[in-house]
């Protein structure tokens, strides 16, 4: 299996595709590089697509794990460097290089377009987060008090199942996200994923008109999907935030947060050229 050392951890990650164009990937939470399989037909041509296993995810490993480091967080010059390394790696170190993520995913990339615009050519948002700041995960990543609550619940099965019934009920999330949740919190391992994922992206938000403007600058296509029945990034986001973008498009889905399937593979290959 394919890996990549940096000062701070071992990343793994997945390939797909024959394209001469480099595409690097970042899936959502509870998910593996393996999630954006299912789109290699469609950008498989085009793109050689490098898929990471995120944080705490799959077998990307951080060497320090402690509390303290995760509370420190991860920043986004750090992590662009650590891509940049990797590509170096893959002697594509001088090439401009695209981007696809989901979800979560997608504040890894928003990272890179932030530190690194004029090296990226094309990006591709999934049902993003970061480009308008959660109020829930924001406070439970920077608030002292409400981190500390959110790590006892680590702990507390029962509790979290509580609240995520809260959350669907007062539709704060879909039902596929619902699903997907309460799949995923099943053992205490998959909740302290969950911590240490929200807890370690806590320094990777940005400035909404400022990426706005780096995005501009450096002339990077764009292309956002979102579905119409996702309630945790609802469409509304997507629309508020291309209405500002020279080079973009706007892809909204009959679907909740749960994009990353078949459907969205045949969009994809229907819109190539958009």
């Amino acid at each position: 299996m394919p890996y990549f050392s940096s000062q701070t951890a071992q990343y793994h990650y997945h390939v797909y595709g024959t394209g001469k164009q480099i595409l690097l990937a970042f899936h959502g939470f509870g998910m593996r590089g393996t999630q954006f399989r299912v789109l290699e037909e469609a950008l498989g041509q085009k793109y050689t697509i490098y898929s990471f296993d995120l944080f705490f995810h799959g077998e990307t490993k951080l060497f320090d794990t402690s509390r303290k480091a995760v509370k420190k967080s991860i920043n986004k010059k750090d992590f662009a460097q650590d891509m940049l390394s990797f590509l170096e790696s893959i002697n594509q170190h001088n090439q401009k290089f695209s981007l696809l993520s989901y979800s979560i995913g997608s504040k890894l990339a928003l990272s890179l377009i932030s530190e690194i615009p004029n090296q990226i050519e094309e990006a591709y948002f999934v049902a993003p987060d970061g480009i308008k700041p959660n109020l829930l995960l924001e406070t439970g990543a920077k608030s002292k008090i409400v981190n500390q609550i959110f790590w006892k619940l680590v702990y507390s099965p029962k509790t979290v199942k509580y609240l995520l019934n809260k959350l669907f009920r007062f539709k704060y999330i879909d039902a596929s996200l619902h699903y997907i949740l309460s799949k995923e919190f099943t053992s205490t391992e998959t909740r302290l994923t969950c911590y240490n994922t929200i807890t370690y992206f806590a320094e990777l938000n940005l400035n909404k008109k400022l990426i706005i403007n780096q995005i501009n600058d450096a002339e990077i296509n764009t292309h956002f999907y979102f579905g119409s029945k996702d309630v945790l990034f609802p469409p509304k986001i997507g629309k508020d935030f291309t209405k500002n973008l020279k080079n973009s498009n706007l892809h909204i889905i009959n679907d909740g947060h749960d994009l990353v399937n078949s459907h969205l593979n045949s969009l994809m290959k229907a819109t190539a050229n958009d």
